[in-house]
């Protein structure tokens, strides 16, 4: 009698299956996060959440890229959550990232640009293409945290009924007798062979990943767009001269703020040439916002390079620019005051102290005529209030996205002060006062300060004050504030630059 040989399993084949396995897995949760992403970067989805960002103050780009990275992580989740996969979703979502908004924001940064004289800033490709590396980092950080945290709900929501679903089918639908099966030897692997390659080029890879996330700053601070194009090309103004101005950091003594104090000061071509050894120039200063620093108005606002295109088109003669820092005991912004505990003068220290050291030393024009004081948002204020408490020291006032009623813990319980330092009430009790020259700048799409400017501006008309007001769509954004810096210097009519009076000697 012939015996049968049973037909065996092949291990081959099972254990290619096996192999298989993992694959198969990734791809599904790669198709899953691709459909999520799908559904997230829908128009409805992506613009409704990008408005609520713009709503609480942020401009559109910001918000935009935000909103980019919310949806990414949200994209990775999905494919993590059914599946338990993270690296699929983490490709998916990276993927979705790319094609839903790095590729339209790329578009974008290709069409020409120009400043607000209308001079083109010339593409920076390498910009350009460091602030792409740099988004496709976060964009990733983002789809990891997104596919860890997928990955952790499906622990707490799907893990049990999988199991159960798992016991039934293999309870009554595979009905597999036990005796059947083929056993083989199970390969214990050696002690080296698990230390996975894999696992070591994934440290690299996130450690390359912060690196460059780490560099992202300007993103969020400024714009996704900072620096992305340059300076327009400008001419020199003479023979032997520069076509652009100076900028560098001092350091000065402050008695009022009883310590040292930084400012980063512009000084105009012919500054440092011998033409101009003999000039004397009307100076400008410009406070920044909260939270902000010396540099701002020059890397974010662009104000050297406003300064050196409005001189190099004869718009406006050269001047001298002075950005100082604003920034107070911590816990509370400064709003550019005098505290309400006295602790804090740095309403005094600008207009008095920092206003005689620059006359010191610096070849200026000593007299409120050839004087401005601008600033943006907490800045804007500043100056604002600044301006109608010195009309004596500062005739021309430059607010960018100001508010004009005192705000902040700094001020102190006093009603009366706070009264003192809103511009909008102490316009109308200062007669000096109402002879400032004034600059507002807004944008209409500034849902906290664009009505309060409104509101500002028709305080002004009802008490016959002259001023200026522009207005460019957009939000609370360097984009804006730097158009409109422009427009206010411009603006600025200086009058003949004539041999200065005698500048306030040293002590």
């Amino acid at each position: 009698m012939a015996i049968m040989k049973q037909k065996q399993p092949s291990i081959f084949n099972q254990n290619r299956t096996k192999q298989f396995i993992p694959i198969l897995w990734f791809f599904v949760s790669f198709l899953l996060s691709l459909l999520s992403g799908l559904f997230l970067f829908g128009h409805d989805v992506f613009d409704g959440l990008s408005a609520a960002i713009i709503s609480t103050g942020l401009d559109a780009m910001r918000s935009q890229l935000i909103t980019a990275l919310l949806l990414t992580a949200g994209t990775a989740l999905g494919g993590a959550l059914f599946t338990h996969r993270k690296f699929g979703g983490i490709v998916g979502a990276s993927i979705v990232f790319i094609l839903g908004y790095l590729i339209n924001f790329i578009q974008t940064e290709l069409i020409p640009v120009t400043d607000a004289g209308g001079h083109i800033e010339p593409l920076q490709s390498n910009v350009l293409n460091n602030t792409c590396f740099i988004m496709i980092a976060l964009a990733i950080l983002s789809a990891f945290i997104g596919a860890a945290l997928g990955s952790a709900l499906y622990e707490v929501l799907l893990y049990q009924p999988y199991q159960v679903i798992r016991y039934v089918w293999q309870r009554f639908i595979i009905k597999q007798d036990i005796a059947n099966r083929t056993t083989h030897a199970v390969a214990i692997p050696a002690r080296f062979r698990q230390w996975h390659i894999e696992h070591w080029v994934a440290i690299v890879v996130m450690i390359g990943l912060f690196f460059l996330a780490s560099q992202s700053g300007n993103l969020f601070i400024i714009s996704p767009d900072a620096d992305i194009h340059g300076a327009p090309k400008l001419t020199s103004i003479g023979t032997n001269i520069p076509s652009f101005g100076t900028t560098k950091f001092v350091e000065m003594h402050s008695t009022l703020m009883r310590g040292r104090r930084l400012f980063e000061i512009y000084l105009p071509p012919t500054y440092n040439t011998p033409q101009g050894k003999n000039k004397r120039y009307p100076t400008a200063y410009l406070l920044h916002g909260s939270p902000g620093k010396v540099t701002d108005w020059v890397n974010a606002g662009r104000a050297a390079e406003s300064a050196d295109s409005l001189i190099d088109t004869k718009k406006s003669p050269e001047f001298i620019m002075i950005m100082p820092d604003g920034n107070g005991a911590p816990g509370s912004t400064s709003e550019w005051g005098n505290s309400g505990n006295n602790k804090q003068p740095l309403e005094d220290y600008v207009a008095k102290e920092l206003v005689k050291y620059v006359d010191q030393h610096y070849r200026t024009i000593p007299d409120a005529e050839h004087r401005a004081i601008g600033g943006l948002s907490m800045g804007g204020f500043g100056a604002m209030n600044i301006a109608i408490h010195h009309p004596e020291v500062f005739h021309w006032v430059i607010a960018l996205g100001g508010y004009y009623n005192a705000m902040g813990p700094i001020w102190g319980p006093s009603l009366a002060y706070r009264q003192y330092n809103s511009p909008i009430i102490q316009i109308g009790m200062h007669p000096l006062a109402q002879k400032l020259q004034i600059f507002l700048g807004d944008a209409t799409e500034d849902k906290l300060y664009y009505p309060g400017a409104l509101k500002f501006a028709n305080t002004l008309k009802k008490l016959g004050i002259k001023y200026t007001f522009v207005k460019e769509p957009g939000g609370h954004s360097w984009k804006v504030w730097g158009d409109e810096l422009y427009e206010g210097l411009e603006w600025i009519n200086w009058g003949p630059i004539h041999v200065a009076p005698q500048a306030i000697q040293k002590h």
